[in-house]
């Protein structure tokens, strides 16, 4: 492939993480503001919102894998990633919209709305991100090539996450139903026109009569140590990253009693700091190694995640000044984490490729779409129950319980830095 359509291609493919970051970023944001507000009376009742966002990840961790085995498994002239990409994020979009729009009417009525499209919605980013994570191995064959495409991946998806940031002065503005269909199709562009410069390559797709069976993929997936002690390391560091994302407008409105729309200067102060770390990332990576950087970025972040429960007006700073120091610490820590996990997996995927003959990057980047259920799902589960120790500065509590999320991540940091370490074996600089 010509060294300038190559990058192209690269670019292109980064770019599409924008609009699913976007959309994501926008729902893992404000949909626990939105259906349980700090004040006034909740959409759906408390305990009952914890059970449904379970249910949401519980049925993706019985699909991710099957999505991924099919995407290996298809073939058709477009290849075996794009089509589902395509058509997933049609539906993506459509039920993205109808989350922000449901009936009045008994809470009751309400949690079972938001029961059936949030699995729907779910499961429509399933089918597009599985595939699209799996593209990763075949568009970037060399170790280089992924830690920077990785590094171009994780700009867009913080570009993403910026406009999710403006959402809240726009939410301000319009109200939420009129904001989401708007950023619905201000994010459009950003699925479709990439499509256009991405190519994959015809010998992809395997032989009819070399293919696996399914409980085979599974097996040999599950089977693989080094994919093991990954994977359960990133789930935890990403349950701890959920508990900063979906709580920073309580962090803004309840902890640094700023307004909803302040929101935005935690999340533009964050995304300028992950921006400006990436390239240092990208080239301590190329230098030292992958996972000795992703190692040292889930340390930084057990340290400075706890720090949330200093914010307070014993120190001689605003407080939305000291919540806007706080998320740039958190943003710099996590960088590593943000840009290398997709780098080291499509190694992991390689690895087996020539153990086994198959490629099988769909079912490794399916399981890890699981495992992201798991711990997500279990971060949303827990959100609310950290709430009821109190979600607002006028409860008896003060907002304590959003500040205990800090201790709870930081321990989920650290717990996944202690078993990574098994993993992070290379010392010295990938390749040397």
């Amino acid at each position: 492939m010509n060294p300038k359509n190559s990058k192209t291609t690269e670019i292109a493919y980064a770019i599409l993480t924008l609009g699913s970051s976007g959309l994501w970023g926008f729902v893992s944001s404000w949909i626990l503001y939105f259906y349980i507000p700090p004040t006034g009376t909740p959409l759906v009742p408390i305990a009952m919102y914890s059970l449904i966002m379970l249910l949401s990840k519980l049925i993706n961790i019985f699909v991710n894998m099957p999505i991924g085995f099919l995407s290996d498994q298809t073939h058709t002239p477009w290849g075996r990633r794009l089509p589902y990409i395509f058509w997933a994020t049609l539906f993506m979009a459509g039920l993205f919209i109808l989350l922000w729009t449901p009936p009045h009417g008994a809470p009751m009525l309400t949690l079972c709305y938001l029961a059936v499209v949030m699995c729907l919605f779910n499961i429509a980013y399933g089918f597009r991100e599985i595939p699209y994570e799996a593209l990763l191995p075949e568009l970037a064959p060399e170790e280089e090539q992924r830690i920077g495409i990785s590094g171009w991946r994780a700009g867009f998806q913080l570009a993403g996450a910026i406009c999710a940031g403006f959402a809240g002065p726009l939410i301000e503005a319009l109200g939420y139903s009129t904001s989401a269909l708007i950023f619905a199709l201000c994010m459009l562009p950003f699925f479709f026109i990439p499509l256009f410069f991405i190519h994959e390559k015809k010998q992809s797709s395997t032989k009819l009569e070399e293919r696996l069976s399914f409980m085979s993929h599974f097996r040999l997936t599950i089977s693989n140590g080094s994919f093991r002690i990954f994977v359960l390391s990133w789930s935890l560091a990403w349950m701890a990253s959920t508990f900063v994302l979906e709580t920073i407008p309580f962090i803004t409105t309840e902890i640094c009693r700023g307004s909803e729309a302040d929101t935005v200067y935690l999340y533009f102060s964050a995304i300028i700091v992950s921006l400006i770390c990436f390239p240092g990332v990208t080239w301590l990576a190329n230098r030292h190694g992958k996972h000795r950087v992703f190692l040292g970025s889930l340390l930084a972040g057990a340290l400075v995640m706890p720090c949330l429960f200093l914010i307070g007006p014993s120190i001689p700073v605003p407080l939305l000044a000291q919540g806007v120091i706080w998320i740039c610490l958190e943003a710099m820590a996590l960088s590593g984490f943000q840009v290398l996990p997709m780098a080291i997996l499509a190694e992991i995927s390689d690895k087996d490729a020539k153990l086994t003959g198959h490629n099988r990057e769909g079912s490794y980047y399916g399981a890890l779409g699981v495992m992201e259920q798991v711990s997500s799902g279990g971060a949303s589960t827990l959100l609310p129950l950290f709430l009821l120790l109190g979600r607002s500065h006028n409860d008896p509590n003060g907002p304590l319980g959003i500040r205990l999320l800090g201790f709870a991540g930081g321990l989920a940091m650290l717990a996944a830095f202690i078993l990574y370490r098994s993993h992070a074996h290379d010392s010295k600089p990938d390749g040397a």
